[in-house]
């Protein structure tokens, strides 16, 4: 027996009414770029729930534009949407906007700051990718694999609202949920930071690399930079930056290599094409960092000598207090040989047999932060 619409009694797939869904969509909208609407028509005829829909959102719709942070082929923003996202119920979910809202609209630094008479929006993230204007492989192939991780596991990639564009740049921008809890890097700074919450963390991260696995993709700039974290408590943590992620099969045709060198595996330092077991390395990295709490090789420049150290073996130090079984592990993803490292099927495995029949404290003793640091 098929659902029936609350509203209007017509059938509807999953928690979505695509009469409804069209009422509520935009009407008659362009990005002005062919390839963006194709996207984004696709994303709505191929959704089947409310997460999974993707809009075209008017720049004029954004307000508070504040810079938050640049990367190498990024630059993110935060704002407020003044209409929200579709939610279930087929409605849009907007939220009262506060004192504070209103405060930071008359900073000097804030883009289309908001009008006294607007009371309702909710807080996203803007990423702008570099000379987007003329759209490249690079960002369609950013919200392609986004949408493919949020359609595989809604707690696995941070959720894309739509797409936008920037009038006075014309470049194109990614609307997101604005992870509120910043990346895993800074969080792991914070010394106070209850060990067993760290674990957990661990354990969706290595879910949301398995999603990406299962698709057939591989990241390729894995690193806890570009892990997001709902909340600073009870956090779920979401993989970012998807634009050097591409299927297994395909290789990026250039002589250059991206990344974060102490996350880059020694066969990508040598020019080899990237696989998943080179995301494994860099989980193994990232599992470090929960042990350590501070990033890998923070303490030498990130250079060719780095680059050739890593080649000759070189990896970070196992802290103090380590339980051996989680040792193992880590220095298994981190291994010289692709073919020596564990899947993330069997990283998901052994995470979770390690969450359910070991003892509470279990995670308070292999990833406990040194008092030193």
């Amino acid at each position: 027996m098929l659902d029936v619409c609350f509203d209007c009694k017509r059938p509807k797939t999953g928690d979505l009414c695509r009469k409804c869904i069209s009422e509520l969509l935009q009407p008659n909208w362009t990005s002005g770029n062919k390839y963006i609407d194709k996207f984004i028509q696709e994303a709505q005829l191929k959704a089947n729930n409310s997460y999974e829909i993707i809009e075209w959102i008017p720049f004029n719709r954004l307000r508070n534009i504040e810079y938050l942070a640049h990367g190498g082929f990024s630059t993110i923003y935060k704002a407020i949407w003044l209409d929200g996202y579709i939610n279930y119920g087929v409605k849009r979910h907007r939220n009262p906007l506060n004192y504070e809202d209103h405060k930071i609209a008359k900073e000097k630094d804030v883009k289309s700051p908001l009008n006294k008479n607007e009371k309702e929006g909710i807080r996203v993230a803007l990423k702008s990718l570099k000379n987007s204007s003329n759209i490249s492989d690079y960002f369609l192939n950013e919200l392609k694999n986004h949408l493919q991780c949020m359609l595989s596991s809604n707690a696995a990639a941070v959720p894309m609202f739509g797409i936008t564009q920037d009038p006075e740049t014309s470049n194109y921008l990614i609307v997101m949920n604005l992870m509120n809890g910043g990346n895993l890097r800074s969080n792991l700074l914070i010394i106070k930071y209850n060990p067993l919450e760290k674990y957990e963390d661990l354990a969706d991260i290595a879910y949301a690399l398995l999603t990406l696995h299962k698709r057939n993709l591989v990241h390729g700039d894995f690193h806890s930079g570009n892990i997001l974290c709902s909340s600073n408590v009870a956090s779920i943590n979401y993989i970012s930056d998807f634009g050097l992620s591409r299927p297994v099969n395909q290789t990026i045709n250039s002589n250059e290599i991206y990344g974060v060198i102490p996350y880059m595996a020694p066969e990508v330092l040598r020019g080899k094409p990237y696989t998943k077991a080179a995301d494994i390395y860099s989980f193994g990295i990232i599992m470090w960092e929960f042990t350590s709490g501070i990033p890998t090789f923070n303490d030498r420049p990130h250079d060719f000598n780095l680059s050739l150290d890593i080649c000759k073996g070189l990896r970070p130090e196992i802290v103090k207090g380590t339980l051996p079984v989680y040792a193992r592990l880590m220095k298994r993803c981190w291994d010289s040989d692709p073919n020596k490292r564990p899947t993330a099927d069997e990283l998901n495995q052994i995470i979770f047999f390690w969450y359910n029949y070991y003892p509470k404290d279990f995670g308070n003793k292999i990833i406990a932060v040194p008092s030193e640091l």
